[in-house]
């Protein structure tokens, strides 16, 4: 992918590169987090709080497997404090997430699914920054 960013669209710089990537393979933990949700709740019929916890957990450890891998290229074997930070930068993601549509339900009126999602491109840039320059580049 890289290789087609560069090549093909001209993005020469890694960190733009990254930013690309990064959203792209954050796709993957996603669907496995909808899919469990959907899953466990429909076909097993486990609570749909806990289906959202162990969804929750398990995209966490699905996103920084495939962020460490696929976007970062880290080979760091360092895996326990690196996810560890991964995992604190997820939960002040989540922090964030639920301040910003707070906010901006509560306050400036907006709609709900609108303030996720203005929220969510926030939080993108942020945890890939938070991801990029600490996570990942910390443990290289």
């Amino acid at each position: 992918m890289y290789n087609f960013l560069e090549n093909t669209l001209g993005i020469k710089s890694l960190i733009k590169r990254q930013f690309i990537v990064y959203g792209f393979v954050a796709l993957i933990p996603t669907v496995v987090d909808f899919g469990l949700v959907y899953t466990l709740t429909e076909y097993f019929s486990i609570y749909y709080i806990y289906s959202v916890i162990i969804g929750f957990v398990i995209a966490l450890g699905v996103s920084y497997t495939a962020q460490k891998n696929i976007t970062f290229k880290n080979k760091s074997e360092e895996y326990v404090p690196q996810f560890s930070i991964f995992t604190a930068i997820s939960f002040g993601g989540l922090f964030l997430n639920i301040i910003i549509v707070s906010i901006l339900v509560e306050y400036f009126l907006i709609w709900y699914m609108l303030a996720k999602v203005i929220a969510q491109l926030v939080i993108y840039v942020w945890s890939f920054l938070a991801n990029r320059f600490v996570t990942f580049d910390k443990y290289q």
